[in-house]
């Protein structure tokens, strides 16, 4: 046990060290060690080794009161690639992107049915490709629980397969597959409203509206996965005509009202977030005045329109495929 801690510190103190340069442009060693706390020759063996496995790179000297100008470093933003993938009604698209979160290529494919093949030869593409590709993952609008497709109205073929394991046989790297609505949420707190103790967002596509909970910065999906699976509400198919698709627009308002009605007696969420769809253009009043008729004042949410959705969606894409390198290099150093 002695003898596997000095590993233990050293992969900590150089994870300290990534996380500081990932919020910096650039450092000197002295600088990284007054701000860590770690010593300097600590500090100068890690570096030495970041730089020499293509992680850190050398930037040049940096400003001096006198004597040697303090060498600067800077992360190497493509020593580890993330490929998102998101599995749209038509089409799949895909963003590889690097750590500052700089695209490097993107694409999208179009399809009629969905078939895996697609997606094997897609990702197996970028990986023969891009070496430095460290992790991926997936979105897709279905009820995805611990990567297997249980509920789909669209991507038939794909129900009940586990697409976790399919694809880490398929390629060495850490990917996991999710709910849409799932990523949406995690990205659309982490960028914006971290401090917010509780978040549901609800977006409107072609096959209808989903949800999504992250409740003390955690997302909630409930123990299989159906949390905020409001198409199985009543009321959802009430007002939705029964149908899987949209719903009508005479009862957009009233729909999504009743939906922030249920999120507030049920979870009492700080916000709630509706990305902007042309049926929900001029109808936020609407939906505010209704929740007031249905709710007590202390109740009521605070109710965002966001134009976000892409943005949101990539970064909770992003963050989750960078933890799970973070956790692949924690278990094998």
């Amino acid at each position: 046990m002695a003898q596997e801690e000095p590993v233990t510190v050293k992969q900590l103190n150089k994870e300290r060290i990534r996380a500081y340069m990932g919020k910096h442009e650039s450092a000197s060693r002295s600088q990284i060690a007054r701000e860590l706390g770690l010593s300097f020759p600590t500090v100068g063996r890690l570096i030495d080794e970041l730089c020499s496995d293509g992680e850190l790179t050398e930037q040049g000297a940096g400003s001096s009161t006198g004597g040697r100008c303090a060498c600067l470093y800077e992360l190497n933003p493509l020593f580890s690639l993330y490929l998102l993938v998101q599995v749209e009604s038509d089409r799949v698209c895909w963003n590889l992107k690097d750590m500052r979160e700089n695209t490097v290529e993107q694409g999208c494919l179009p399809f009629e049915i969905l078939s895996l093949e697609q997606l094997d030869a897609l990702i197996l593409d970028i990986h023969n490709r891009y070496p430095r590709l460290k992790a991926a993952a997936a979105g897709i609008a279905a009820l995805v629980n611990h990567g297997v497709v249980e509920e789909t109205n669209q991507y038939s073929g794909l129900k009940g397969m586990n697409l976790e394991e399919h694809f880490r046989r398929l390629v060495p790297i850490p990917m996991t597959v999710g709910n849409d609505m799932n990523f949406l949420t995690m990205g659309c707190w982490a960028q914006k409203h971290p401090d917010t103790g509780s978040l549901v967002t609800l977006f409107m596509g072609g096959n209808g509206i989903g949800g999504g909970m992250v409740i003390d910065g955690h997302l909630w999906t409930g123990a299989s996965g159906y949390c905020s699976e409001v198409s199985f509400l009543p009321v959802y198919k009430q007002l939705n005509s029964g149908g899987p698709g949209l719903p009508p627009a005479e009862n957009i308002s009233e729909l999504y009202a009743r939906l922030i009605q249920i999120y507030a007696v049920t979870v009492n969420p700080h916000m709630i977030v509706l990305y902007r769809h042309p049926l929900l253009e001029g109808k936020a009043d609407e939906i505010r005045r209704l929740c007031v008729s249905y709710l007590p004042s202390k109740a009521i949410p605070s109710i965002e329109l966001s134009y976000d959705y892409q943005q949101d969606y990539e970064k909770g894409l992003f963050a989750v495929a960078k933890s799970l390198e973070q956790a692949a290099s924690e278990g094998g150093s």
